[in-house]
């Protein structure tokens, strides 16, 4: 893990409470997504002073080969998971960008997006496993410090679990842009033309903030 999370994660016990919770996770016969090197690799790849957007996500996915550490990101070895797909239609859709042959969302990460699930591990084809391990109370607890530090953050919120996340934490932010989850089950009905991706460069914009290039 990146050393500038240090600070951060020494606020509430955090650093010491995430290696237990690996050491649940991992230490068990199951085979679990993602492989426990990419397990923290969102904070390889982004320190808390460059994040600028925060999207939440719930489970990484439970296939083989498609989780890697990112929230909604899969590996470039399989087919593109379905919500990926959806949000692939919506960023072409809003900003005539194909990002359909790049599943790996590591090139938002390193811009400054937070690209975060709410539970860093699952047991194969078993999703919401490990939902009572306690990944979701270090996430919110990474979250409000986030949030307490930049009050800026603009977090975009994709269906009603991230927003109830969103709502449960302690410092909330000035910029929220929220809409349907991308999955096929809800894109036609509140995801379809939202064009978050406009609407976050919007807010960084006016923040006098670099937009992000979605095409990376």
């Amino acid at each position: 893990m990146n050393s500038k999370w240090n600070n951060l994660l020494a606020n509430n016990n955090l650093f010491k409470r995430i290696l237990e919770t690996m050491n649940s996770a991992y230490e068990t016969k199951e085979i679990i997504y993602p492989s426990r090197k990419d397990c923290l690799r969102l904070f390889d790849l982004i320190s808390p002073e460059e994040i600028k957007v925060v999207i939440i996500g719930q489970d990484p996915y439970h296939n083989p080969k498609q989780a890697n550490g990112i929230a909604f990101s899969a590996s470039n070895e399989i087919k593109t998971p379905k919500s990926l797909i959806n949000i692939f239609k919506e960023l072409d859709n809003d900003l005539n960008v194909k990002h359909y042959q790049n599943n790996d969302l590591s090139g938002w990460v390193k811009q400054g997006v937070l690209l975060i699930n709410t539970c860093w591990t699952v047991i194969e084809n078993n999703p919401g496993s490990h939902a009572k391990l306690g990944w979701q109370e270090i996430v919110s607890d990474i979250l409000s410090n986030l949030n307490k530090s930049n009050p800026n953050l603009v977090y975009c919120l994709w269906g009603n679990y991230a927003k109830k996340v969103y709502e449960n934490l302690e410092f909330k932010t000035n910029n929220v842009i929220s809409s349907s989850h991308p999955s096929p089950f809800s894109y036609l009905k509140g995801f379809k033309n939202t064009k978050p991706f406009s609407k976050i460069n919007a807010i960084l914009l006016n923040n006098n903030l670099e937009p992000i290039d979605w095409s990376k």
